[in-house]
């Protein structure tokens, strides 16, 4: 390690094309797997928040964050995530749109996707959202049994998330992801074959299948703890994970990020800037941004942003100043979830560090160990790499 720390990394140069993201907190109900920054939905809120983020956005766009910002930036993707941003009425994500506009330079056809629970939208809304420019979905079904269901926690069943589906398509969206959800405990091989078959035969043009991970403070965590639930088999959940994307290929989705999968070029524009070390920013309680400099996080609870941003202040609860081989690590990590690979010679000139001697030093024991290969100078994982992941990514924490 002493060889590769001094080589002196260099901070790279960023380009000013920026992905926005918007968190919106509020949820109804608190799925079981849910460490998300949420709290309960109140209607009432609903228009102090919309004011709050476009407060927010105006202290980024008109310099009081030029130290941390310190470009003219060109915004190329908007992400409405949460909570549950489906809840917000669609006028007020019309306003956060128009404000994005109004405070930052945004290209002509900028991606804008929004993610929507199946038990918190409707036809009329969804009209709504498509005449505001928003062009994606990501609707988040998570699965189509509803035992399973019901035991995750979610609010709505498999009828709501296939009618949901259908009127998205028939108010004109053209551009739907899916989200599922494997190894949940108690998930058997037969109920996420038959949902990964139910949701291909809908046809959206992207999806996102996660493999259930433990968190802090969860409800499942409790009911794991108090033997209410069984615990998740780490076997099964590599099964399904491998069934996925066996079935997915064979359906004609490229396989093109660990959890993610699309078809016809659909690709998530907005999560292609953090596997490709990119700048983000992120607007709303709780949400994350990485400005190159810098990354940081705002404040979680609701009050205390409001406040913080009535003081005309940033609503920050860390910033974090990135040296430049912390970064470096950061995007290895990220870019390394691309099936295709990530180029170690790009990477290592755009940060000016042996990318070769880095990862040797760091996982030349996890290459031979099957979890990954250089093709060229590009890192691909294996498939068993694909699957443990987190092992090698533990290496450049």
């Amino acid at each position: 390690m002493s060889d590769i720390r001094t080589h002196n990394p260099i901070s790279p140069p960023d380009d000013n094309s920026v992905g926005i993201y918007i968190h919106v907190p509020f949820c109804r109900t608190r799925c079981h797997y849910c460490a998300f920054v949420t709290s309960p939905y109140d209607p009432g809120l609903e228009e102090p928040y919309t004011s709050l983020v476009i407060k927010e956005m105006g202290l980024w766009a008109t310099g009081k964050a030029r130290e941390i910002l310190a470009q003219d930036v060109l915004v190329e993707t908007i992400y409405f995530g949460g909570g549950t941003p489906s809840l917000l009425r669609s006028d007020l994500i019309a306003k956060i749109i128009d404000a994005c506009h109004a405070k930052f330079r945004v290209i002509a056809s900028p991606e804008i996707t929004i993610e929507i629970n199946p038990a918190s939208s409707h036809r009329r809304a969804l009209k709504e959202l498509c005449a505001a420019g928003v062009n994606r979905v990501s609707l988040g079904i998570q699965s189509l049994n509803d035992e399973d269901l019901r035991r995750m926690g979610r609010a709505h069943n498999s009828r709501d998330a296939v009618s949901i589906f259908k009127d998205i398509r028939a108010v004109g969206f053209d551009n739907v992801s899916v989200d599922l959800l494997a190894g949940f405990p108690g998930q058997s091989m037969n109920s996420v074959s038959n949902s990964l078959e139910q949701v291909l035969n809908l046809g959206p043009d992207h999806l996102s299948v996660y493999l259930f991970e433990l968190k802090e403070g969860t409800r499942i965590e409790s009911l794991l703890r108090d033997g209410k639930e069984s615990a998740s088999d780490d076997d099964l959940a590599a099964d399904q994970y491998e069934h996925i994307c066996r079935v997915t290929k064979s359906a004609g989705y490229d396989h093109y990020e660990i959890s993610n999968f699309s078809r016809g070029g659909h690709f998530s524009r907005h999560n292609l800037k953090y596997w490709n070390d990119e700048i983000y920013l992120g607007f709303g309680p709780g949400a994350h941004g990485m400005t190159g400099r810098h990354r940081y996080y705002d404040l979680m609870d609701f009050r205390q942003y409001q406040q913080a941003l009535s003081r005309n202040e940033l609503p920050l609860a860390s910033l974090t100043e990135l040296n430049p081989f912390t970064r470096f690590k950061d995007a290895l990590i990220m870019g390394s979830r691309l099936v295709e690979g990530l180029s170690l010679s790009r990477l290592g000139a755009r940060y000016g560090i042996d990318a070769f001697a880095f990862v040797d030093e760091t996982a030349g024991d996890l290459h031979s160990g099957g979890l990954y290969r250089i093709v060229g100078d590009t890192l691909v994982l294996t498939p068993r790499g694909l699957l443990l992941s987190n092992v090698i990514f533990s290496r450049w924490i």
